[in-house]
């Protein structure tokens, strides 16, 4: 968890202490390029800290999948949909390349919490900037032209057009590869 302290100060101070017994619940784990972190069905009970690597969520409708983000070490995730209604996931992550993440039980991370004023406050500041990112992009969604949150992507998060296959950067920004590729062949 080398990058864990860094990311965690990003959003508020905490304790030496509170970070060694946050990061004592958390395990490792290395998986291999287009692994699954988890799939659909699965029921997650898990926060998630993504160390390195790059993932892409997805979902999947009649048969084609639809990237709603992209995951990119340091960050965080909770699947609270299957945590907070105890159902399976309909979500899917999967690794762009090797990805080296964390699993610590929610359950465990919330009691945790629960004893510490420092802890509840850098949960809350991770929701609000989790939320903030999400209400971008359905924002821009609805304000952007394809060309334009094409254009955000290339310079917000460049390295993701160095490694991510285009199919998954054309379905996260809301278009087919060829629209992607008359995009990428007018800005040139």
């Amino acid at each position: 968890m080398k990058h864990f302290q860094q990311f965690i100060e990003t959003f508020c101070r905490i304790s030496a202490q509170e970070r060694e017994d946050l990061e004592a619940l958390f395990e490792p784990v290395t998986i291999k390029k287009m692994d699954h972190v988890f799939t659909a069905g699965d029921s997650i009970r898990d926060l998630i800290y993504f160390d390195e690597g790059i993932c892409r969520v997805y979902l999947i409708k009649d048969g084609e999948e639809f990237t709603t983000k992209f995951l990119t070490g340091p960050s965080i995730y909770a699947e609270l949909f299957s945590i907070r209604n105890n159902t399976p996931t309909l979500i899917n992550i999967q690794s762009i390349n090797v990805t080296c993440y964390y699993r610590a039980s929610f359950a465990k991370v919330e009691k945790m919490m629960q004893d510490s004023a420092n802890l509840r406050k850098l949960f809350l500041k991770l929701y609000e900037h989790i939320y903030i990112l999400g209400t971008k992009r359905q924002i821009s969604f609805i304000k952007d032209s394809q060309t334009e949150r094409y254009f955000k992507l290339l310079t917000e998060q460049p390295e993701l057009l160095q490694t991510v296959p285009l199919q998954f950067i054309a379905s996260f920004l809301g278009m087919k590869p060829e629209t992607l590729s008359r995009i990428r062949k007018k800005m040139k």
